[in-house]
C-alpha cells in the first residue's frame, strides 16, 4: 500500500471514528445547554454577558481581546429581537488568504454583530506557500463570535483540476457528517467555488422545513471551466451544467457579483426570478491608504524610493498573467520601475521561469500577505493591476478590484470592456482601463501613470472615496443581512 493510500485510510478512519465519538457525546450531553460538548478553544471578541455565559456552558473557554486588535466593527443593520441561525459551508476560512473564505469571515461576524447567529463549515488553511499548523480532524472553535467547525481535510496540490478537487471533496465528505448534528438552522449559505460541492450540500440541508437555501455564484461554473479550456464539452460537462442550473433554480436566494454576471446567467437560463445582486466588498476601516514613507511593508522589502508596479493576488488562468513578464521587459528602460508580484497559484512557476529565462531584473516575487498585513502591502503599489480574459467576461469579477480602491491607488485594468471593473474603474474615474491581455496596452499605460504622477495621485483619491462611498464592507454585508431577514420573515 503507497503512503498516500495509507493516509487517505487514516483520515477517513479517524473521520468515521471522530462522527462516532461525536454522536455518542450527544447522547451524553446534560439537558440544559445547545452545545455542552464544545471543546476549549480561545477567542478574541467582545461579545455580550449572554453569549459568554453560552460559551461557558458549551465549554468554550472566552477570554478578553487584546489592545491590538481591531474591534471597529459597528452593526451594519440594526439589532433585531427575531434571531436567525445560519450555516455557511466554506472550504475557505481565516486563517486561509483565500477571498472567498475571507468574505464569509466578516459576512459571518457583522451578521452575529447584527444579533444573529453563525456557524461556519471550514477545511483548515490550504491557500498558502507555507506550513500551518495542522487541526485536528474535528475541531470547533468560537472566534469573533462565529462559531467554527474545522474540518480536517487533507491538502493537496494545485496543478491539475482533480489535485484541486480531491480536498474539496473530502471537505464535502466532512461536512455533510458533521453539519448533519447541527440544529435550528434557518438558513444554509454556499457559494459556487469549489463548483457544485458545497451547493450541493447547501440544497440538501434545505430540503429539512423551515430552511433556506442562499447560493453566492463567485464563479460561474463549468461555463468558466469551459472558457479557460479546463473543460471540454462531454458528459461530464453536460452533467454538471445541468445539475448547477437544478441548483440554481432550487436556491431561494441566487446572489451574484454584478450586472454583466446577472446577464451571463440568465442568457442560458431565462427562467429565474431568484437573483439579487450583492457585489463583493472590502473593509475601509482596516484597509486605508498608507503614506510610503510611513509604509513598513516598502522598508521590508526595498521598495522604498521605488516605482511599485503590482500584481496581487490568485495567479491562476483566468487572469492571463502569463503576460507580466513581457509587461515587465516593455518597462525594463525605466530604472527605478519594479513589477511586484504579490500571490500564488497554478500559474506562479510559469511566470517565474519566464522572468528567469528572459534574465528580468525588475521583477520581484511575494508570497500571499497575512490579512493583517493588506493595510500596508496594498497601499505600496503605486500602480496596481487587474487582469483578466476576455472569455472570462460576466463569468467571474475580480475581488482584488475593491482592495485596490479602498487603498487609494490608481489601476491598470486589462479586462473585457462591458465587464464589472471596467465599469467601475470608469464610472468612479480610478484608473485606465486596456484592451485585456495585451502586454503592449498595460505597459503603455502604467508609463501613461508613471509619467503623470499628479493624475495618478488624483485617480487614487477617486478610488478611496468611491470604495468608502460604494464598496464598503457594511453596506454589503447590510445588503446581505437585509435580505436574509426577508428571506425568512
Amino acid at each position: 500500500m503507497t503512503f498516500g493510500a495509507r493516509r487517505d485510510r487514516f483520515w477517513l478512519k479517524n473521520l468515521i471514528m471522530s462522527g462516532t465519538e461525536f454522536v455518542q457525546r450527544i447522547k451524553r450531553r446534560p439537558s440544559g445547554g445547545r452545545h455542552q460538548t464544545m471543546r476549549s478553544v480561545e477567542t478574541a471578541f467582545p461579545i455580550d454577558l449572554a453569549a459568554r455565559k453560552r460559551a461557558r456552558r458549551s465549554g468554550l473557554r472566552v477570554v478578553s481581546p487584546s489592545a491590538n486588535d481591531d474591534l471597529r466593527c459597528s452593526p451594519p443593520v440594526k439589532r433585531t429581537e427575531s434571531k436567525l441561525r445560519v450555516l455557511f459551508l466554506s472550504p475557505h476560512y481565516p486563517p486561509d488568504v483565500a477571498a472567498t473564505g475571507q468574505l464569509v469571515a466578516e459576512l459571518a461576524e457583522d451578521l452575529v454583530a447584527a444579533g444573529h447567529e453563525a456557524i461556519v463549515m471550514a477545511s483548515r488553511p490550504s491557500y498558502t506557500d507555507d506550513t500551518h499548523s495542522s487541526y485536528k480532524i474535528l475541531e470547533r472553535e468560537l472566534r469573533n463570535g462565529v462559531e467554527i467547525h474545522w474540518l480536517g481535510v487533507p491538502r493537496a496540490g494545485r496543478r491539475g483540476i482533480w489535485s484541486r478537487l480531491l480536498p474539496f471533496a473530502g471537505y464535502f465528505a466532512a461536512a455533510a457528517l458533521r453539519s448533519a448534528f447541527i440544529r435550528k438552522i434557518d438558513i444554509v449559505f454556499a457559494q459556487s467555488t469549489p463548483p457544485l460541492l458545497a451547493g450541493l450540500l447547501a440544497s440538501t440541508h434545505s430540503l429539512l422545513p423551515g430552511r433556506r437555501f442562499v447560493y453566492n455564484l463567485q464563479d460561474v461554473y463549468p461555463e468558466l471551466g469551459q472558457e479557460m479550456g479546463v473543460l471540454g464539452d462531454g458528459v461530464v460537462t453536460g452533467l454538471s451544467k445541468r445539475i448547477e442550473s437544478r441548483l440554481r433554480h432550487r436556491a431561494d436566494l441566487l446572489t451574484v457579483l454584478s450586472q454583466d454576471m446577472k446577464a451571463r446567467i440568465l442568457s442560458s437560463d431565462r427562467d429565474l426570478n431568484n437573483i439579487s445582486i450583492v457585489s463583493n466588498w472590502t473593509d475601509t476601516k482596516k484597509v486605508v491608504p498608507v503614506a510610503p514613507e510611513d509604509n513598513r511593508f516598502r522598508q521590508q522589502h526595498g521598495l522604498a524610493g521605488r516605482f511599485v508596479v503590482m500584481y496581487s493576488g490568485n495567479l491562476g488562468r483566468v487572469h492571463g498573467v502569463e503576460l507580466l513578464p513581457e509587461v515587465a521587459a516593455a518597462l525594463a528602460d525605466l530604472e527605478d520601475l519594479v513589477l511586484l508580484i504579490v500571490g500564488s497559484g497554478p500559474a506562479k512557476a510559469t511566470v517565474a521561469n519566464a522572468v528567469e529565462k528572459r534574465g528580468l531584473k525588475n521583477v520581484m516575487f511575494l508570497p500571499y500577505q497575512p490579512k493583517e498585513g493588506l493595510n500596508e502591502s496594498l497601499s505600496a503599489a503605486d500602480v496596481a493591476l487587474i487582469l483578466q480574459r476576455r472569455s472570462a467576461s460576466g463569468l467571474v469579477v475580480p475581488s482584488k478590484l475593491y482592495g485596490i480602491l479602498a487603498s487609494g491607488r490608481p489601476a491598470v485594468a486589462a479586462v473585457p470592456p462591458d465587464c464589472e471593473v471596467a465599469r467601475v474603474l470608469r464610472e468612479e474615474r480610478a484608473g485606465i482601463v486596456v484592451e485585456p491581455e495585451s502586454a503592449k496596452a498595460i505597459a503603455n499605460a502604467v508609463r501613461e501613470l508613471y509619467l503623470g504622477r499628479a493624475r495618478a495621485a488624483e485617480m487614487g483619491k477617486k478610488a478611496r472615496l468611491a470604495a468608502i462611498d460604494r464598496h464598503d464592507r457594511r453596506q454589503a454585508t447590510g445588503r446581505y443581512i437585509k435580505l436574509f431577514e426577508q428571506l425568512t420573515s
